[in-house]
């Protein structure tokens, strides 16, 4: 064989030799993009998954708290429509005269008379408390700034008995706010 033969054939076997490594490095090179690609699509369903999970969550979370104002926005609402309720009744309380306020009084004396044993004097709210208290023969103990209503007081003056308007509606606003929510929200 002649050196040129041989450089041929040394050309011809390179060339091969670098179509064959091309070859295997574009097959590598598809099979690296393939699996990138396929990597990749697995991400980014995960990425998407992640992401619309973490939307349900948010959403969830801001549907609670969406409600949460809606039921606390009825409750002050109520609350103001029972506190209205609160101030007619007390308007309607200070406004009470005549015989039917007369009657009122004789039997809130009557139920402090009879709770403390007898005898009692009244603290008194208005000018027709004096009247009745002259006529049930009971002695006054003062004045108290009042919409109505009188204060019992054992002779001693160790207890006492608040039965003006305002003590009442005080102490039994509780009662009368659980009564009044029944009636207006049931």
């Amino acid at each position: 064989m002649t050196a040129e033969k041989i450089i041929e054939q040394i050309k011809k076997d390179s060339e091969n030799e670098i179509k064959k490594i091309i070859k295997n490095a574009e097959e590598q090179a598809k099979k690296i993009i393939k699996d990138v690609k396929i990597e990749t699509e697995k991400e980014v369903d995960k990425i998407l998954l992640d992401g619309k999970q973490q939307s349900e969550n948010i959403k969830k979370i801001l549907i609670s708290k969406s409600n949460q104002d809606i039921k606390r926005d009825i409750m002050n609402s109520r609350e103001k429509i029972i506190e209205k309720c609160f101030t007619k009744a007390h308007h309607e309380l200070s406004i009470i005269k005549g015989e039917k306020y007369n009657k009122i009084i004789k039997k809130l004396i009557k139920d402090g008379m009879k709770k403390l044993g007898g005898k009692c004097t009244l603290v008194i709210s208005r000018t027709a408390d004096k009247t009745i208290a002259e006529e049930l023969v009971i002695p006054i103990d003062g004045i108290i700034e009042s919409s109505g209503g009188i204060i019992v007081k054992s002779v001693d003056g160790k207890l006492t008995l608040d039965y003006t308007f305002d003590g009442i509606l005080k102490r039994e606003k509780d009662i009368i706010r659980r009564k009044v929510g029944k009636i207006l929200f049931s």
